[in-house]
């Protein structure tokens, strides 16, 4: 053993001493490459036509990079032929590498950039393939370990490139901890591992894109790292469990896990938007989005598999709701040039407040719930004359009116499929939609005209739609069997409420200033002449369709009377 050692002290001396009379000769020839160009430009030989030229230095260095290599490959074949133990073979080479990336960065200082780059492609192309060989190969590293020494490498990498300024080692860093990364993931099925080195590659790329520097890389680790949580969330909530083979993942662990994705990207956003004032880009609306939605809907459904609450979930969907509503009233919007982070940012809050409201509220908590949203958005919409909390109220109480079954029960009720009365829930949610409407629709600072109007258009839908069930609930009530049993004067009933809600409509919106309302009479003449063809046609008998007729041909003349301005007497 002695013999052993004392054969490979003596062999990297000799290759040690080797690469510095090398190192001298590239110097030299760097510095003669150099020269004849400052003295005499003109003098240059002209390429010929078709050939790539390349600096002398450039292959220097490629030559170089390539004895470099030879190095690294020394220390495998005394690995491999047992010359040296594979732990301490394994420890030679990624000592080796790290060499060459600290000597990357000592060139990068002394001015000579060029060669630092191929000091450090060296370096990175020794590191990480040695990474995975020493964990795939040589089972001297575990996946967690072997995680660890790509992000130290990644790191150094990373270090070298930002401190002078070296795109093109970012980017080869950056490429060779993504593959390793993935390599690592293929060969050792621990997901959790491979998970974690690439949340660490992510959010080194998202420092770098804090400090302005490099933003396109982020591109290729969100892709890698969704793919990634996307397989992390699939395979854990398999109710046969993760595929042979897998390293075991708990439910905690990889709801957790999941959650970071989410967390990394929207700490990166908010440093961006709001510590340096920078506007939201594409990448960030769009895996910003990404995340959010691989993050709580992945968490939500491992956590559902196994059976444990989601309600925390919620609570921090909400939380983050609340977060992104401050961060666009408060900061956004006090700030000029930052119209496009207020909106993204207003917009990301309402869907994770009603995100968190649906994981947090159950059954019948959950429409009482909307709708308190939604009459809380209108009142703060009203008092701040904010348009963005206008919209978010009916699409709250929107949502509101879907959860409690009022847009399915006046669909039926309208199709003649349903005459029983709305459930308790649905008329919570229409009278939570009226109020909102009257909140919004009295609200003198509110624009009378345009897309300005559609919170209310949605609402009135909802109030109309509501009030038209109504009406059929009473009138089914009064005349008992015969409206029930008579197909056909059933049909004629609900032409009656159409009709009698289109002229409604029409004379409010005349004598009112609610120009929505009259936005819908049409619509409500369009659908009563559909089911005029399709019901009453189909279902009634000449007695019936006289009434069909001519309620319908009342409500066609009297309308467009009605939604006319009325002429000035003065």
């Amino acid at each position: 053993m002695a013999d052993r050692l004392e054969e490979l002290q003596s062999a990297v001396g000799e290759l040690t001493a080797e690469l510095r009379r090398l190192e001298t000769r590239v110097r030299v020839l760097e510095g003669r490459a150099v020269a004849p160009v400052r003295a005499a430009a003109s003098a240059a030989p002209t390429p010929v036509r078709g050939e790539v030229p390349m600096p002398r230095s450039t292959v220097a260095l490629l030559g170089r990079s390539l004895l470099v290599l030879a190095g690294a490959y020394l220390a495998r074949a005394l690995t491999e032929g047992g010359v040296v133990p594979a732990a301490v073979g394994v420890a030679l080479g990624l000592a080796y590498a790290a060499f060459w990336l600290q000597q990357a960065d000592r060139e990068a200082r002394a001015g000579r950039r060029e060669s630092a780059v191929f000091h450090a492609l060296a370096g990175s192309l020794i590191a990480f393939p040695l990474v995975w060989e020493t964990t795939a190969r040589f089972g001297l590293l575990g996946p967690r370990a072997a995680a660890l020494a790509l992000v130290v490498f990644f790191a150094a990498g990373l270090a070298v490139a930002w401190r002078q300024g070296l795109a093109l080692v970012a980017w080869a860093t950056a490429g060779l901890a993504l593959a390793t990364a993935m390599a690592l993931l293929v060969a050792t099925k621990d997901l959790v591992a491979a998970f974690a080195a690439l949340l660490a590659v992510a959010a080194g790329l998202e420092w770098l894109a804090y400090h302005e520097r490099w933003l396109a890389l982020r591109w290729g680790a969100a892709l890698v790292l969704d793919a990634v949580a996307f397989l992390l969330a699939a395979l854990v909530a398999r109710p046969e469990g993760l595929p042979d083979g897998y390293v075991k993942v708990t439910a905690p662990v990889a709801a957790l896990a999941l959650l970071a994705l989410p967390a990394l990207y929207v700490a990166g956003l908010a440093g961006r938007t709001l510590r340096r004032g920078r506007p939201v880009t594409l990448f960030e609306v769009a895996q910003g989005t990404l995340a959010v939605l691989l993050g709580f809907g992945g968490a939500y459904r491992v956590l559902s598999a196994f059976g444990a609450s989601t309600e925390g979930l919620g609570v921090l969907a909400l939380a983050l709701g609340a977060l992104c509503y401050g961060a666009a009233f408060a900061f956004a919007e006090r700030r000029a040039g930052q119209g496009r982070n207020f909106y993204f940012y207003s917009t990301a809050g309402g869907f994770l407040t009603l995100a968190g409201a649906n994981a947090v509220a159950f059954g019948p908590a959950l429409p009482v719930a909307l709708g308190g949203l939604g009459l809380a958005a209108a009142a703060f919409g009203r008092r701040f004359g904010r348009m963005t909390l206008r919209v978010h109220s009916a699409l709250y109480l929107g949502a509101g009116a879907l959860e409690s079954g009022l847009f399915l029960a006046c669909a039926r009720a309208i199709a003649g499929q349903a005459v029983g009365a709305l459930p308790p829930l649905a008329w919570i949610a229409a009278l939570a939609a009226g109020a909102g409407w009257v909140v919004l629709a009295s609200d003198p600072g509110a624009p009378r005209a345009g897309w300005a109007r559609a919170p209310q258009v949605l609402l009135a839908v909802l109030v109309v739609f509501a009030l038209g069930k109504a009406l059929q609930v009473g009138l089914w009530a009064a005349l008992g069997e015969r409206a029930q049993g008579d197909a056909g004067f059933g049909a004629v009933l609900r032409t009656a409420i159409l009709a009698a809600l289109a002229l409604s409509l029409a004379l409010l919106a005349r004598r009112r200033s609610w120009p929505e309302l009259g936005w819908l009479v049409y619509p409500l003449v369009a659908l009563g002449g559909i089911k005029l063809v399709a019901q009453d046609l189909r279902e009634g008998r000449p007695a019936t369709l006289v009434v069909s007729l001519a309620l319908y041909g009342a409500v066609l003349l009297l309308a467009p009377r009605l939604l006319r301005p009325e002429r000035s007497t003065a």
